[in-house]
């Protein structure tokens, strides 16, 4: 083998993040997300999820979060169309956490919290979080890596998020 250039460095680059409260029927969301017939196990949601396109089709999701963030796009002017590919909901009991990871392939991505709780959604090389307050939400470039650590309490936290290409 002959190695021409080596190169292992870092670079900037551009992302879009945002948070924020929505005025939501937080109580909605989660009857529904207790009323999933089958959670997925399969992600990096170390706790309960609901099916990965569980909440696509519900209005109020719709109306209530995709509408305005859409808005909320449309005045960063990425010049661009979005798909709502991806909306699903979790549950993290005690001790469930969710691992560090992004969500690339998509544009961007985002999460809503659902009821108060101190378990936080991190983004580590950000030097952000997102409470847990109903309403709270956050839209960001889906590939930074973001977690929560391991929820310490005997109550759940409950959230919702999406992804958008």
């Amino acid at each position: 083998m002959k190695v021409e250039k080596y190169i292992k460095a870092k670079t900037e680059i551009d992302y879009f993040f945002v948070k924020g409260n929505l005025n939501i029927d937080a109580e909605h969301y989660i009857k529904k997300i207790e009323e999933a017939s089958s959670f997925d196990h399969k992600s990096n949601i170390v706790g309960l999820m609901t099916d990965w396109k569980y909440f696509l089709n519900d209005k109020n999701f719709f109306k209530e979060i995709i509408i305005p963030v859409l808005d909320l796009l449309e005045e960063e002017n990425f010049n661009r169309k979005y798909l709502l590919c991806d909306a699903w909901g979790f549950r993290h009991n005690f001790s469930e956490y969710t691992k560090q990871h992004d969500h690339f392939p998509s544009f961007l991505s985002g999460a809503v919290m659902l009821n108060e709780h101190p378990q936080s959604l991190i983004f580590p090389k950000l030097n952000e979080q997102l409470d847990s307050k109903p309403g709270n939400f956050c839209i960001f470039s889906s590939f930074i890596k973001h977690q929560s650590k391991r929820n310490y309490i005997d109550k759940p936290r409950y959230g919702l998020s999406f992804n958008l290409e």
